[in-house]
């Protein structure tokens, strides 16, 4: 593996930082110690560490650990972008100790020294494509009590819409450019139902129709099979007109030529 070069601006030390104990890429963070001339009283002097450079991954929790593990007592932390940089980008930090042997200890860290984000006491969230499904899930996870009610609720409303368009007999177009229309006259809400009578008329009536509207002859067997039919009843009727003849001749009751 490559070690990656150590290059420190200015008066600012440096250590190196692993996200987790198998990782093979180091990270650089500059750190010194606070102090100008005016001091912000949430940045004490003598107790102030002021890192740069501090990776997108890194949070003020882990930030605090870290120092905490290998320094002593942290009292805060906080996050800032870097000069230039985006609210998710690189960031700088001002980590504030409770003694100042603290930052004394923190100043004289090795340069070669490492420290790891991620240990088994201090889990961090997890990074990448496992970051992303979580919150993903997280946007997209949904209570199924809630959507079965604001599903009834919207079916309810709907159909309250429908009846109340269908009782004025409405025949504007909605939404989608449909447009219902509806007979004025209605049926009472006490009427009595129909007989079954009239039922039965009605089906028949429309078994009726549905016979009309069936294809007849429509295969060449059906076409084949009905002139043989045809054929077979004139056959038939030829047959009962010669009997007849025979029968008048027999009586002598055919008279052709009068």
């Amino acid at each position: 593996m490559m070690v990656p070069e150590d290059k420190t601006p200015g008066n600012f030390k440096s250590v190196w930082l692993k996200y987790d104990i198998n990782s093979s890429d180091k990270h650089q963070l500059f750190i010194k110690e606070h102090s100008v001339k005016r001091q912000q009283p949430e940045h004490p002097k003598g107790r102030t560490l002021f890192v740069l450079n501090i990776p997108p991954y890194a949070t003020k929790d882990s930030l605090k650990n870290i120092f905490a593990r290998h320094c002593g007592g942290v009292t805060s932390v906080s996050l800032h972008p870097a000069l230039g940089g985006s609210q998710n980008g690189f960031k700088t930090a001002y980590i504030v100790f409770a003694k100042e042997f603290s930052l004394e200890k923190a100043l004289a860290l090795p340069r070669d020294f490492t420290v790891v984000l991620e240990t088994e006491e201090t889990p961090q969230n997890p990074l990448g494509l496992l970051k992303w499904c979580r919150e993903y899930n997280e946007e997209t996870n949904v209570d199924e009590t809630t959507v079965k009610e604001e599903i009834a609720k919207y079916m309810a409303a709907y159909d309250k819409r429908i009846e109340e368009r269908l009782a004025a007999g409405s025949t504007q177009e909605d939404a989608d450019g449909w447009v219902t229309v509806s007979s004025k006259k209605k049926r009472g809400q006490f009427a009595p139902s129909r007989k079954e009578s009239t039922i039965d008329k009605v089906q028949h009536k429309e078994q009726e129709k549905s016979k009309k509207k069936q294809l007849l002859n429509f295969y060449t067997f059906q076409i084949r099979e009905s002139k043989k039919q045809h054929l077979a009843e004139l056959r038939k009727k030829f047959e009962m007109d010669k009997q007849k003849l025979q029968q008048l001749k027999t009586k002598r009751t055919f008279k052709p030529f009068g």
